[in-house]
């Protein structure tokens, strides 16, 4: 067993609470939680009081017999695969279970052996009888990785399964695992819920779930590019941010968000080059698509999710902020002296959205 996993279940067997092995060792509780969790590991001026505590020998606490390092996984892995292509699967799939039973603990190690397996079968060409040899298996194995690894693997162990679990019909399942998967990881969730609610007839709940990651995503991409523009000018390269924000201004024609949005990479771009023309012209294009906004509750893309309703009264008040930005904020005094900026404010101030 892993460090974490010793900790966690000698601890119980010991009868202590993480409180109690805190107080002992004079550490927090939550420091004792991320232990166990695998996220850090105790000190190691810590580990003889802590395998008395939980009475058992440093050998045993430190799993030195049965963890695998990373070096050694990728070289037995490595084994593995020559022997599936010189030999055939069926070797490497028997080689790959004596390689597991000397390590029945190492969760990263099964983890990644059962990942090679799937895509070496998936590379075999099989078809859907002779996979039905290995498939079971390889399902144990992900059970056993996810019961005996760190978090991380428990999270993609159990991503694994519930993608498996799904793809035989097994939705009950599936959907308990995916509700184990914390929000936010490195592995999204999303995708495979929402695979899941299509099989059940769930094509709302499933548009829902996807058109509001769409979104997210689309505003995230905004925001990088807006960063990236930015780097670029501190960099001394306007070109490259002027490039940068032609491609976030395409976004609302390629995803359907508001328009205005759109121009925000590129009058940054123009503000930081003190550009006089084209921050005019920007703020012109910006304004004017705030009397305008789309409708985005019919666009194709967000059919299923509500969308914020940009009313008149809304909308002047935002042209009232924006206006008196302008106005006030520093970074715009180089425009206060054009005719043209003094019109376009002008022009503005009168407008009254219905």
């Amino acid at each position: 067993m892993p460090l974490n996993t010793v900790i966690r279940e000698k601890r119980k067997e010991a009868g202590l609470t993480q409180e109690e092995i805190a107080d002992y060792l004079g550490v927090s509780a939550p420091a004792v939680s991320k232990w166990e969790k695998g996220s850090t590991s105790p000190d190691i001026s810590l580990l003889p009081a802590l395998a008395r505590l939980l009475k058992i020998d440093i050998n045993t606490l430190l799993c030195f017999h049965e963890e695998l390092s990373r070096e050694e996984v990728i070289k037995l892995c490595k084994e593995i695969m020559d022997v599936i292509q010189s030999k055939g699967f069926e070797t490497g799939f028997l080689l790959t279970m004596e390689k597991i039973r000397e390590y029945p603990t190492c969760g990263y190690f099964i983890h990644t052996a059962a990942l090679l397996l799937d895509g070496a079968m998936l590379m075999a060409g099989m078809n859907a009888g002779e996979k039905e040899k290995y498939l079971g298996q390889i399902t144990s194995l992900y059970e056993q990785a996810a019961r005996y690894g760190d978090e991380q693997t428990r999270i993609q162990s159990n991503f694994m399964l519930a993608s498996n679990y799904t793809r035989t019909g097994e939705y009950e399942k599936a959907q308990k695992l995916l509700d184990l998967l914390p929000e936010r990881s490195a592995i999204d969730k999303r995708p495979l819920l929402a695979e899941l609610l299509i099989t059940q007839g769930k094509t709302d709940k499933a548009g829902e779930l996807l058109e509001r990651r769409l979104l997210m995503t689309v505003q995230e991409i905004q925001m990088i590019l807006m960063k990236l523009s930015d780097i670029a000018l501190k960099e001394g390269q306007p070109q490259n941010a002027a490039e940068i924000s032609k491609r976030s201004s395409k976004l609302a024609e390629l995803f359907g968000i508001q328009e205005y949005d759109t121009y925000a990479a590129p009058l940054q771009t123009a503000i930081d080059q003190k550009n006089v023309s084209e921050s005019i012209s920007l703020l012109k294009s910006m304004l004017s698509s705030l009397l305008h906004p789309v409708d985005l509750g019919n666009s194709l893309l967000y059919r299923h999710i509500p969308m914020p309703d940009y009313t008149a009264d809304i909308r002047n008040k935002m042209l009232k902020v924006i206006l008196r930005e302008l106005e006030d904020n520093d970074k715009y005094s180089y425009l206060h002296s054009s005719e043209e900026f003094e019109q376009l404010m002008k022009k503005f101030r009168s407008v009254q959205v219905k």
